[in-house]
């Protein structure tokens, strides 16, 4: 049973240079762009299956390294991450939320990552993260509704 699946668009005059990550986490793809600034921006773009079945326990643990490897980067990661017990209103996971959820926030709170998206993406809670090192790289996500036959939102960041 395999599921899943990443894909990630940049436009030709970006001149984007594919990027591989170290790391064995499954499901992902990054290219890496040079800014105005003149430096260089990983964008990515990533899947986390809630379902042990698909990839083993092992791709929660996967996931939290790539984001410590990228974390001393400049970088923006999109994704469905599955973590629908944290309260992004404070970075914490809610009351009864499983370790995983727990050790995922501590994640993010030990490599100075900020989680951008402030709205649900998903009928009951924000599944789909926007994730940077540079909180001021993003300035506002705008949730623009269900998309297509998908239960998640389009989202737009600005």
């Amino acid at each position: 049973m395999r599921g899943g699946g990443v894909l990630l668009y940049v436009k030709k005059e970006l001149q984007a240079v594919k990027v591989e990550v170290i790391g064995d986490f499954p499901e992902q793809v990054w290219c890496k762009i040079r800014v105005g600034s003149g430096y260089d921006l990983l964008i990515g773009v990533c899947y986390r299956t809630p379902t042990e079945q698909v990839f083993g326990k092992d791709n929660r643990s996967q996931l939290r390294d790539m984001l410590l490897e990228v974390s001393n980067k400049n970088f923006i990661l999109m994704g469905d991450f599955n973590y629908g017990h944290i309260d992004w209103s404070i970075g914490a996971c809610e009351t009864g939320a499983t370790e995983e959820c727990r050790l995922f926030s501590e994640c993010l709170q030990e490599g100075f990552i900020t989680q951008h998206v402030t709205s649900r993406t998903t009928e009951r809670s924000i599944l789909d993260l926007v994730l940077t090192n540079e909180p001021e790289l993003i300035n506002e996500v705008e949730n623009l509704g269900k998309f297509a036959t998908s239960d998640h939102s389009l989202l737009f960041g600005k």
